[in-house]
Protein backbone atom coordinates (compact mmCIF):
# COMPACT_ATOMS: atom_id res chain seq x y z
CA UNK A 1 0.00 0.00 0.00
CA UNK A 2 3.31 2.82 0.68
CA UNK A 3 3.68 1.83 -3.21
CA UNK A 4 0.47 2.56 -4.12
CA UNK A 5 0.23 5.97 -2.21
CA UNK A 6 3.90 6.43 -3.70
CA UNK A 7 2.38 6.76 -7.07
CA UNK A 8 -0.07 8.90 -6.31
CA UNK A 9 -3.10 8.90 -8.62
CA UNK A 10 -2.43 7.29 -11.97
CA UNK A 11 -3.71 8.45 -15.79
CA UNK A 12 -5.36 5.87 -17.66
CA UNK A 13 -8.26 4.07 -18.52
CA UNK A 14 -9.05 1.74 -16.07
CA UNK A 15 -11.70 -1.32 -15.86
CA UNK A 16 -15.03 0.11 -16.16
CA UNK A 17 -17.66 -0.93 -13.92
CA UNK A 18 -19.67 -2.40 -17.15
CA UNK A 19 -16.69 -5.00 -17.21
CA UNK A 20 -17.14 -6.22 -13.58
CA UNK A 21 -17.48 -9.51 -14.40
CA UNK A 22 -13.50 -9.54 -15.25
CA UNK A 23 -13.26 -10.01 -11.85
CA UNK A 24 -14.13 -13.63 -12.18
CA UNK A 25 -11.26 -14.10 -14.63
CA UNK A 26 -7.72 -15.73 -12.90
CA UNK A 27 -5.01 -14.21 -12.43
CA UNK A 28 -4.63 -10.17 -11.34
CA UNK A 29 -6.03 -7.41 -12.91
CA UNK A 30 -3.73 -4.27 -14.37
CA UNK A 31 -4.66 -2.36 -10.74
CA UNK A 32 -5.24 -4.93 -7.76
CA UNK A 33 -3.69 -1.70 -5.15
CA UNK A 34 -4.20 1.94 -6.33
CA UNK A 35 -5.92 4.66 -7.84
CA UNK A 36 -6.82 5.58 -11.11
CA UNK A 37 -8.37 8.82 -12.90
CA UNK A 38 -10.50 7.77 -15.71
CA UNK A 39 -10.21 10.39 -18.80
CA UNK A 40 -13.79 10.57 -18.41
CA UNK A 41 -13.37 11.98 -14.80
CA UNK A 42 -14.03 8.57 -12.65
CA UNK A 43 -12.32 7.32 -10.25
CA UNK A 44 -11.16 3.73 -9.63
CA UNK A 45 -10.00 2.51 -6.66
CA UNK A 46 -8.54 -1.13 -5.70
CA UNK A 47 -7.25 -2.80 -2.86
CA UNK A 48 -6.22 -5.97 -2.55
CA UNK A 49 -6.13 -7.70 1.40
CA UNK A 50 -4.80 -11.13 1.94
CA UNK A 51 -6.80 -12.97 5.02
CA UNK A 52 -5.20 -16.04 5.99
CA UNK A 53 -7.98 -18.14 7.98
CA UNK A 54 -11.28 -16.08 6.72
CA UNK A 55 -13.81 -17.90 4.78
CA UNK A 56 -16.71 -16.25 2.74
CA UNK A 57 -18.72 -17.31 4.71
CA UNK A 58 -17.59 -15.10 7.92
CA UNK A 59 -17.42 -12.55 5.63
CA UNK A 60 -21.33 -12.51 4.75
CA UNK A 61 -22.17 -13.18 8.51
CA UNK A 62 -19.67 -9.88 8.89
CA UNK A 63 -22.05 -7.97 6.59
CA UNK A 64 -24.96 -9.03 8.14
CA UNK A 65 -23.72 -8.66 11.76
CA UNK A 66 -22.37 -5.38 12.45
CA UNK A 67 -25.29 -3.34 10.59
CA UNK A 68 -27.30 -2.89 13.63
CA UNK A 69 -25.07 -1.77 16.09
CA UNK A 70 -22.13 1.78 16.02
CA UNK A 71 -20.28 -0.33 18.15
CA UNK A 72 -19.84 -3.31 16.37
CA UNK A 73 -19.60 -1.06 12.99
CA UNK A 74 -16.45 0.27 15.24
CA UNK A 75 -14.94 -2.56 15.55
CA UNK A 76 -13.74 -2.70 12.47
CA UNK A 77 -11.76 0.54 12.55
CA UNK A 78 -11.33 1.99 15.47
CA UNK A 79 -10.29 5.20 14.73
CA UNK A 80 -12.19 6.17 11.48
CA UNK A 81 -15.68 4.47 12.00
CA UNK A 82 -18.28 6.34 13.92
CA UNK A 83 -21.98 5.61 13.34
CA UNK A 84 -23.98 2.75 11.95
CA UNK A 85 -27.65 2.27 11.85
CA UNK A 86 -29.38 0.26 8.75
CA UNK A 87 -33.83 0.22 7.60
CA UNK A 88 -34.29 -2.94 8.58
CA UNK A 89 -32.89 -4.66 11.39
CA UNK A 90 -32.59 -8.31 9.92
CA UNK A 91 -31.18 -10.06 12.63
CA UNK A 92 -33.49 -12.94 12.99
CA UNK A 93 -32.86 -14.32 9.80
CA UNK A 94 -30.75 -17.40 9.32
CA UNK A 95 -29.29 -16.37 5.92
CA UNK A 96 -26.43 -13.83 6.07
CA UNK A 97 -26.80 -12.57 2.57
CA UNK A 98 -30.50 -11.77 3.37
CA UNK A 99 -29.65 -9.77 5.86
CA UNK A 100 -28.00 -7.11 3.91
CA UNK A 101 -28.55 -7.51 0.48
CA UNK A 102 -31.29 -5.25 -0.55
CA UNK A 103 -30.67 -3.36 2.73
CA UNK A 104 -29.43 0.06 3.48
CA UNK A 105 -26.87 0.76 5.92
CA UNK A 106 -26.11 4.49 6.87
CA UNK A 107 -22.88 5.28 8.31
CA UNK A 108 -20.88 8.33 9.29
CA UNK A 109 -17.28 7.54 9.08
CA UNK A 110 -14.01 9.10 8.31
CA UNK A 111 -12.36 9.18 5.26
CA UNK A 112 -9.13 10.74 4.34
CA UNK A 113 -9.67 12.78 7.43
CA UNK A 114 -12.73 14.21 6.37
CA UNK A 115 -16.31 12.92 7.83
CA UNK A 116 -18.81 11.50 5.59
CA UNK A 117 -22.21 10.48 5.92
CA UNK A 118 -23.25 7.90 3.43
CA UNK A 119 -25.74 5.32 2.68
CA UNK A 120 -24.56 2.18 1.51
CA UNK A 121 -27.11 -0.02 -0.51
CA UNK A 122 -26.51 -3.36 -1.19
CA UNK A 123 -27.14 -5.03 -3.64
CA UNK A 124 -27.21 -8.67 -5.32
CA UNK A 125 -23.78 -9.39 -7.54
CA UNK A 126 -25.73 -10.24 -10.61
CA UNK A 127 -26.97 -6.31 -10.61
CA UNK A 128 -22.50 -5.73 -11.37
CA UNK A 129 -22.75 -8.65 -13.79
CA UNK A 130 -21.17 -11.01 -11.30
CA UNK A 131 -22.96 -14.50 -12.12
CA UNK A 132 -23.14 -16.77 -8.95
CA UNK A 133 -23.07 -20.04 -11.50
CA UNK A 134 -19.87 -18.34 -12.34
CA UNK A 135 -17.95 -18.35 -8.83
CA UNK A 136 -17.34 -21.92 -8.18
CA UNK A 137 -14.79 -22.01 -11.37
CA UNK A 138 -13.45 -18.42 -10.29
CA UNK A 139 -12.87 -20.02 -6.69
CA UNK A 140 -14.73 -17.18 -5.50
CA UNK A 141 -16.81 -17.75 -2.14
CA UNK A 142 -18.76 -14.52 -1.82
CA UNK A 143 -19.23 -10.64 -3.63
CA UNK A 144 -20.98 -8.14 -1.78
CA UNK A 145 -22.15 -5.20 -3.74
CA UNK A 146 -23.33 -2.04 -3.16
CA UNK A 147 -24.33 1.78 -4.37
CA UNK A 148 -22.92 4.28 -2.42
CA UNK A 149 -25.24 7.81 -1.67
CA UNK A 150 -25.09 10.73 0.75
CA UNK A 151 -27.16 10.41 3.38
CA UNK A 152 -30.40 13.20 3.03
CA UNK A 153 -29.45 14.20 -0.05
CA UNK A 154 -30.80 12.34 -3.10
CA UNK A 155 -27.74 12.41 -4.99
CA UNK A 156 -25.61 8.88 -5.40
CA UNK A 157 -21.95 8.92 -6.49
CA UNK A 158 -19.91 5.50 -6.39
CA UNK A 159 -20.29 1.54 -6.64
CA UNK A 160 -18.44 -0.54 -4.48
CA UNK A 161 -17.97 -4.84 -5.21
CA UNK A 162 -15.72 -6.63 -2.42
CA UNK A 163 -14.92 -10.05 -4.36
CA UNK A 164 -13.93 -12.93 -1.66
CA UNK A 165 -11.83 -15.30 -3.29
CA UNK A 166 -10.38 -18.54 -2.10
CA UNK A 167 -6.24 -19.10 -1.80
CA UNK A 168 -4.23 -21.33 0.49
CA UNK A 169 -5.06 -20.96 3.69
CA UNK A 170 -7.72 -18.47 3.59
CA UNK A 171 -8.80 -16.32 1.24
CA UNK A 172 -7.80 -13.06 -1.22
CA UNK A 173 -10.42 -10.22 -0.41
CA UNK A 174 -10.28 -8.16 -3.73
CA UNK A 175 -12.23 -4.36 -3.31
CA UNK A 176 -13.00 -2.17 -5.73
CA UNK A 177 -14.75 1.19 -5.89
CA UNK A 178 -16.05 3.37 -8.53
CA UNK A 179 -16.46 7.23 -8.04
CA UNK A 180 -17.57 9.62 -9.67
CA UNK A 181 -20.78 7.84 -11.36
CA UNK A 182 -23.58 10.32 -10.41
CA UNK A 183 -27.40 10.10 -9.99
CA UNK A 184 -29.80 12.79 -9.18
CA UNK A 185 -32.48 10.70 -7.66
CA UNK A 186 -35.17 13.96 -8.10
CA UNK A 187 -38.61 12.90 -10.17
CA UNK A 188 -38.47 14.90 -13.55
CA UNK A 189 -35.26 17.22 -13.08
CA UNK A 190 -33.29 13.83 -12.01
CA UNK A 191 -32.05 12.69 -15.48
CA UNK A 192 -31.21 16.55 -16.98
CA UNK A 193 -29.22 17.10 -13.63
CA UNK A 194 -27.22 13.37 -13.89
CA UNK A 195 -26.21 14.63 -17.18
CA UNK A 196 -25.13 17.54 -16.60
CA UNK A 197 -23.09 16.59 -13.55
CA UNK A 198 -21.33 13.65 -15.25
CA UNK A 199 -19.02 15.57 -17.08
CA UNK A 200 -15.51 14.68 -16.42
CA UNK A 201 -14.88 18.02 -15.15
CA UNK A 202 -17.19 18.10 -12.26
CA UNK A 203 -17.06 14.42 -11.70
CA UNK A 204 -13.28 15.41 -10.73
CA UNK A 205 -14.81 17.81 -8.01
CA UNK A 206 -17.63 15.33 -6.72
CA UNK A 207 -14.70 12.49 -6.09
CA UNK A 208 -11.39 14.83 -5.69
CA UNK A 209 -7.62 12.79 -5.71
CA UNK A 210 -7.47 13.33 -2.23
CA UNK A 211 -10.84 11.58 -1.95
CA UNK A 212 -9.58 8.60 -3.54
CA UNK A 213 -5.92 8.30 -1.82
CA UNK A 214 -7.69 8.65 1.84
CA UNK A 215 -10.50 5.67 0.29
CA UNK A 216 -7.23 3.52 -0.39
CA UNK A 217 -5.77 3.70 2.92
CA UNK A 218 -9.15 3.32 4.96
CA UNK A 219 -9.98 0.32 3.13
CA UNK A 220 -6.59 -1.55 3.57
CA UNK A 221 -6.25 -0.40 7.11
CA UNK A 222 -9.91 -1.43 8.11
CA UNK A 223 -9.94 -4.79 5.91
CA UNK A 224 -6.44 -6.00 7.01
CA UNK A 225 -7.81 -5.28 11.07
CA UNK A 226 -10.47 -7.29 10.22
CA UNK A 227 -8.59 -10.10 8.54
CA UNK A 228 -7.86 -10.76 11.88
CA UNK A 229 -10.34 -10.23 14.05
CA UNK A 230 -13.08 -12.43 11.86
CA UNK A 231 -12.24 -15.56 12.54
CA UNK A 232 -12.33 -15.16 16.42
CA UNK A 233 -16.18 -13.23 16.38
CA UNK A 234 -17.58 -15.53 14.20
CA UNK A 235 -16.79 -18.37 16.64
CA UNK A 236 -17.39 -16.03 19.31
CA UNK A 237 -21.13 -15.31 17.90
CA UNK A 238 -23.25 -18.11 17.33
CA UNK A 239 -25.57 -17.33 14.71
CA UNK A 240 -29.60 -18.10 14.96
CA UNK A 241 -31.22 -21.30 14.05
CA UNK A 242 -34.16 -21.49 10.84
Amino acid sequence: MRAALARGVQQGEGMPLAQAPRLLEPGDQALEDGVLRNPDGTLLIAVRTEMPGVTGEMFDWWFGWHLTSSERYRLWHPRDHVRATVEEDRSYLSDDRERYVGNVSYVDEYIGGRLMKLAIEFVPPTLYGLEPGRFAEARVDTAVCARTAFQGWPLAVGHLIHLVRRVPGGCELRSRFWLGDIEVRLPVLGGPLSRLLNRAPLRRRVAPDGLGLGLLVHCAEEMNHLARLLPGLYRAFPRPGP
